[in-house]
């Protein structure tokens, strides 16, 4: 009758000759050789199955794919009861053995107990005393001794003496620098106000004298004096409704146009550029145009007695008498009054209507 191995060096020697056949050795055969190998480890005969491979596990013997390897075998040996015949049943075998190897150790560790102490004690060192240091005194300083000059080098960074060296700034420097950014500043804007004040007031003196001049029929000269106001002050609508009422009166009314379109598109809100470019259309053959155009100045100033009186010549160029008859009515006596049609014989031509030679302020 054989023994069982002593240690689980000899378990696991035992073992490996069950492990290195596993065509012949069946599979719970296999497991049961594994399963003594750990008890053994253990010295816990009475766990089995998976709480054992667990308690290894737990215990920090083995791997957690050496755990798998284990429960695997031991899976395996609950199905068959044969040997390993396939390539994965071998593959189950080898690493079942890569685990039990891991989980004993190389070597037992060896067992130590610290030697009694002797009878004997050893006899006891001499009092002993090391010799004293021997007294120095150092030798007296002189009662006057000689100072020595010295002088520190001069500072890697430090500036000859010969050099100049700018102060740091410092707030009253910064404040300075301020107020000068501020007064060219302040003088940029005075130069920018002078020049836009001295354009803009050219502009308006040679208005004004292109108004005074076409009030007393000086046509050529006020033409003068709206093209330089119009030049001056790109952005003035009213030297270029001036212009096209010289235009328009001329006959041009082509340029009339021109100038009118461009000072309604600069001044959409100008009741006399809306009248005035009214004006033209009903001079040129458009009286629907020119009905919309006297309505809009009409919106824009509702006082305007000239917008009402030639609105009532656009409605009855488009043959509504009785809106003109009402429109002429309420502008009062003025040029339009010839539109009215009760002054009109039955079947005489129109006569174009008259305009008043000034805008109204």
């Amino acid at each position: 009758m054989s023994l069982p191995p002593a240690n689980p060096r000899a378990a696991l020697d035992a073992a490996r000759v069950v492990f290195a056949t596993p065509e012949v050795a069946t599979a719970p055969a296999l497991w049961r050789s594994a399963q003594e190998l750990l008890q053994m480890v253990l010295g816990r005969p009475e766990l089995t199955g998976q709480a054992l491979v667990s308690e290894v596990r737990r215990l920090g013997l083995i791997t957690l794919s050496d755990a798998h390897a284990l429960v695997a075998l031991s899976d395996w040996s609950d199905r068959s009861s044969g040997a390993a015949t396939t390539e994965a049943e071998r593959l189950i075998v080898r690493e079942a053995w890569m685990a039990l190897d891991h989980a004993v150790p190389s070597a037992p560790p060896p067992s130590f107990a610290p030697p009694a102490a002797s009878p004997y004690a050893p006899p006891a060192a001499p009092d002993y005393a090391p010799p004293a240091a021997p007294q120095y005194a150092p030798p007296a300083a002189s009662a006057s001794p000689t100072p020595r000059s010295y002088s520190p080098p001069p500072a890697p960074d430090a500036a000859p003496a010969h050099m100049d060296v700018d102060p740091p700034a410092t707030s009253s420097h910064r404040r300075r620098l301020y107020l000068g950014l501020g007064a060219l500043l302040l003088v940029a804007v005075c130069v920018a106000g002078g020049v836009w004040w001295y354009v803009r007031g050219r502009a308006e003196r040679a208005l004004n004298d292109g108004v005074a001049a076409y009030q007393r029929g000086a046509r050529e000269v006020a033409r003068a004096a709206f093209v330089q106001a119009a030049q001056s002050d790109p952005g003035d609508a009213r030297p270029l409704v001036y212009l096209g009422r010289i235009a328009r009166e001329e006959g041009d009314l082509a340029r009339a146009r021109r100038f009118l379109t461009n000072a309604v598109r600069l001044a959409p809100q100008s009741s006399i550029a809306a009248r005035e470019l009214a004006s033209l259309m009903l001079a040129d053959g458009q009286p629907e145009i020119a009905r919309r155009f006297y309505v809009r100045a009409i919106q824009l100033d509702p006082a305007d007695r000239t917008a009402q009186g030639f609105l009532g010549c656009a409605l009855v160029r488009l043959q509504r008498v009785d809106e003109a008859r009402r429109w002429l009515e309420r502008a009062g006596p003025g040029d339009w009054q010839q539109c009215n049609p009760p002054m009109l014989p039955p079947g005489a031509p129109m006569a174009p209507p008259g305009y008043p030679p000034v805008p109204p302020p």
